[in-house]
């Protein structure tokens, strides 16, 4: 698999720096279909109270052609429906959310998709939130190999990544990025954000950045807001993103390794966005993005409910589970029965649409470990 760990990493590279350059994300979503031998691929977000911020980016089969002719008959097309109901960061394939006879009789599959060269779909909802969703969806080639359980453990691996692109894309892509209001803004997200303008003057510097700051084990900042490392090889690579970006070009990603022998904090550098009516005094500023894969974010508990959006004695029966804890010995622990803890456990599956105590744990790492687990050394 070494081919695939450098095609996988590369496509998260080209996530990032999508983040802030619309070019670099219609082509990590190339790479993507590259990735999966697919069709077609597509990454786009709705959002019904903000209609101008809403985006679509497909490549291959997925061209300006099939979009036109697809908004004509998408009421017909079932599985968005299907798809916006599994929990976000998790992927599924219609071939198994569809039954045989559907897959057969469907009109929309067999007289719009397959006279295209579509026979089926993977694809994942990356985020639901105040009218907001957005996914990732790979087309499957008529013909072609069938989406496996390696293809869709492969795709969540990339969704978190995806998802945290789209966020960090919509925070410099509104017009309220001004003044006082930016501030506010920025502090509202947990991934450290420092913005640079083209003078190297800092604009902001949010409160995620002063906390790694504080933590003084890697990362610092000086008098005026600018991001230090201690590694010296995270410092030069830093030095050689930054020039990169006031020449023009698209940055990139560091791993700044930390003295506690932690997890190293990843960093992204890319351009500020520069039209008009975002940042004031963006154009040719730089963005960094820190973030740090151990931040604790409450309690294991707490953190496995909120991303699996768990009632929180499910979310607790999991965090057991996680800790290698028999389910008898943790219902004697909280002081409850086995049929609760069972009952607890069949939410969390229906909830995540695991089948198994270890499709859980795996589903449940995959949103834990966010960032951190791919961009290791190893």
């Amino acid at each position: 698999m070494p081919n695939d760990f450098a095609l996988e990493r590369r496509i998260i590279d080209t996530i990032y720096s999508g983040a802030c350059d619309s070019a670099e994300l219609e082509q990590a979503v190339e790479l993507i279909a590259q990735y999966f031998d697919s069709a077609g691929a597509v990454l786009g977000e709705l959002d019904s109270a903000r209609p101008a911020a809403q985006f679509m980016t497909g490549v291959r089969t997925i061209d300006h052609a099939f979009v036109a002719d697809y908004q004509a008959v998408a009421e017909l097309d079932p599985a968005p429906r299907l798809f916006a109901a599994l929990p976000t960061g998790t992927a599924n394939t219609t071939d198994r959310l569809f039954s045989d006879h559907v897959l057969r009789t469907d009109v929309f599959r067999n007289e719009f998709l397959r006279p295209r060269g579509v026979d089926a779909a993977l694809c994942g909802p990356l985020l639901s939130e105040g009218g907001r969703f957005a996914l990732i969806a790979v087309h499957h080639p008529i013909n072609g190999e069938s989406f496996g359980d390696d293809d869709i453990t492969r795709l969540e691996r990339l969704m978190p990544h995806l998802t945290r692109a789209l966020q960090i894309r919509r925070l410099f892509l509104q017009s309220e990025l001004r003044g006082r209001a930016l501030e506010s803004i920025v502090n509202r997200i947990h991934t450290g954000l420092i913005g640079v303008s083209h003078d190297g003057s800092i604009l902001f510097v949010n409160d995620a950045v002063r906390a790694v700051a504080a933590g003084r084990d890697g990362l610092g900042l000086d008098r005026q807001g600018r991001l230090l490392a201690t590694d010296r090889a995270a410092v030069k690579r830093l030095a050689m993103l930054e020039a990169e970006v006031a020449r023009g070009g698209a940055g990139g990603l560091v791993r700044v390794q930390r003295p506690s022998q932690r997890q190293p904090y990843l960093v992204l550098v890319s351009p500020l966005p520069s039209s008009d009516n975002l940042l004031p005094n963006a154009h040719g500023g730089i963005l960094f993005v820190v973030h740090d894969p151990g931040r604790d974010l409450g309690s294991a508990a707490q953190r496995i409910a909120r991303l699996l959006h768990l009632p929180l004695g499910a979310a607790k029966v999991v965090a057991a589970i996680l800790d290698g804890v028999e389910l008898k010995d943790y219902a004697e622990r909280a002081g409850i029965s086995t049929n609760t803890v069972k009952f607890h456990l069949k939410t969390a599956f229906e909830r995540t649409e695991a089948r198994s105590q270890t499709e859980l744990v795996r589903r449940t790492l995959l949103a834990l470990n966010d960032l951190g687990p791919y961009f290791s050394d190893g």
